[in-house]
């Protein structure tokens, strides 16, 4: 993707939090969103995405997925899922300190168009509870037609350890 980053809002996690919400989206270029350094305080937790309006996440049942996930251990497998409240980033993921955290890219394409869907693009690597590094490249959309201004980030159970860093970029 040819161009340069502008960075629009982050977030330093400096104590744990239940999500992160970045905002800042106000034209319609192209949005990046580079994610480092996410580890759970929960054992098994799977980070998750919704996109926000004026600040507040679209908790409607309107997001579709689908992508590949990449394992160590054996094969790839095929994910999606339709009509969900929320997009799954990961899976499991272990929370040892010491193990490294989650790290992703995301684009995000129409999302200060309201008469488009919003969608994104996922890269993304992380290591399972069980010590399997996985990674995860694939696409989702929300499917109905709203100016998305950003996105929030949670996990299903637990908080987001301090040393995360969420950062949205502006690409021109």
């Amino acid at each position: 993707m040819a161009g340069q980053l502008v960075q629009v809002d982050t977030e330093t996690v400096t104590s744990a939090v239940a999500s992160v919400t970045l905002t800042g989206i106000d034209s319609d270029d192209v949005y990046m969103v580079a994610i480092n350094n996410v580890i759970p305080d929960t054992a098994n937790a799977d980070l998750q995405f919704r996109f926000t309006e004026s600040g507040s996440p679209n908790t409607t049942s309107n997001y579709d997925r689908s992508s590949k996930l990449l394992r160590s251990d054996t094969t790839f497998s095929n994910l999606s899922a339709t009509n969900d409240d929320k997009i799954f980033l990961t899976g499991s993921m272990e929370n040892d300190n010491n193990t490294g955290g989650q790290n992703s890219i995301l684009y995000i394409y129409n999302a200060n168009n309201s008469s488009e869907f919003t969608f994104a693009s996922l890269e993304n690597v992380y290591l399972a509870e069980d010590g399997t590094m996985l990674g995860k490249q694939g696409g989702f959309v929300l499917t109905q037609t709203t100016t998305v201004d950003g996105g929030q980030f949670f996990f299903d159970s637990g908080n987001i350890r301090s040393g995360a860093v969420f950062t949205l970029y502006k690409v021109v």
